[in-house]
């Protein structure tokens, strides 16, 4: 009897614990086949694959909040990136965000891997999740690599340099602080959402200062139909890459209810001062419409990056795709994306790429 006491008493106590606390898990599956187009002429051939991803990256997350009383909660992110062409992940475990928290009436404050700035903003503008028809690019740049090193392939992972201290050709964390620490405002006016992120790049040691710290504001309105978005990041100099970058978003979208428009313009800016860059300005624009229609979703997007010398290479980016929705949770896609200088995300100077896919949220 004294152990059944014992035991139910064990068991009040961790349910009373339990009961002010929640981990979530949830995600993204993605799978499909694409076919890319590369070459021309006497050279150009077609190569065809399996992938993961392709129109938005597979995820695997767990979210966790605790309830501190007097409207305080503590909360954590982490946040992996499964692929079904091989069942690996990728080299860091949690890629895509893994970062501690607290929020509450006096906003919140986040303190890790977590997005930038940019991110947010060209996700409304892209319309769908800045993936859709660019292998994980989207359609305007959304993370910052190396100021003015232009890279045709990798030209919509962004050639400006944030990722704080990762390395300066390592443009696949292009769309991710470290070591950042995340503020964000409460809201002070409805529906205007304000944060302030900063990430430390390499720590200052016996007669050297700290370089390569990255900073950035964003801003997000919403009215009804109208969204605004507005995104800034300023990339600092360090001994690898010495040149300062900076990236500035400003975009809306707007639903007309038979269709949703978007559109954006970036600038971006990068000085030579001891690297050779292949630019040291950047200008783009993107247009977005997504047309539903019940359970089918059709959309057109359009793009173009123009840079400020002969070195930086331009491109004329074009995607169409439709979205058949199978279930709340389920959809299948039919997209191709064609882009004058080279798709990203992919191993050649691919210029165009078919997919079909499946996807699945839970």
């Amino acid at each position: 009897m004294k152990k059944s006491l014992i035991a139910l008493a064990t068991l009040a106590a961790a349910t009373g614990a339990f009961a002010q606390s929640s981990v979530t898990i949830s995600g993204q599956l993605d799978a499909g086949i694409s076919s890319t187009e590369v070459g021309a002429g006497a050279t150009k051939s077609t190569a065809t694959t399996m992938g993961s991803g392709i129109h938005g990256a597979s995820r695997l997350r767990f979210v966790g909040v605790e309830d501190l009383g007097g409207g305080t909660k503590a909360n954590f992110w982490l946040e992996m990136q499964p692929s079904f062409a091989d069942g690996s992940t990728s080299a860091k475990l949690f890629n895509r965000g893994a970062w501690l928290g607290a929020s509450g009436g006096w906003g919140e404050v986040r303190l890790g891997r977590q997005g930038t700035n940019t991110i947010g903003a060209v996700c409304t503008i892209d319309q769908h999740g800045c993936y859709s028809g660019f292998s994980g690019g989207g359609i305007l740049f959304s993370g910052q690599a190396t100021p003015g090193l232009n890279n045709a392939g990798w030209m919509l992972a962004n050639p400006t340099r944030g990722n704080a201290q990762a390395a300066s050709t390592d443009v696949t964390d292009s769309t991710r602080y470290v070591k950042a620490v995340r503020y964000s405002l409460p809201e002070l006016v409805a529906g205007l959402a304000v944060n302030a992120t900063y990430a430390y790049g390499t720590a200052a040691s016996a007669g050297v200062a700290a370089s390569g710290n990255s900073s950035g504001v964003d801003a997000t309105y919403t009215s009804g139909p109208l969204a605004v978005v507005f995104a800034y990041q300023k990339a600092d100099a360090d001994a690898t890459v010495q040149s300062t970058g900076t990236l500035t978003t400003i975009g809306a979208t707007y639903d007309l209810g038979v269709v949703k428009l978007g559109a954006g313009v970036q600038s971006e800016k990068a000085t030579a001062a001891g690297t050779a860059v292949a630019f040291t300005k950047g200008d783009s624009y993107a247009l977005t419409a997504t047309v539903p229609m019940g359970a089918l979703t059709p959309y057109v997007k359009y793009g173009e990056h123009k840079y400020d010398n002969a070195t930086g290479t331009n491109a004329k980016i074009a995607n169409v795709g439709v979205r058949y929705a199978l279930s709340k949770r389920s959809l299948v896609y039919v997209d191709y994306v064609t882009n004058s200088a080279a798709l990203v995300n992919t191993s050649t100077s691919a210029k165009s790429m078919t997919s079909l896919g499946l996807q699945h949220t839970f």
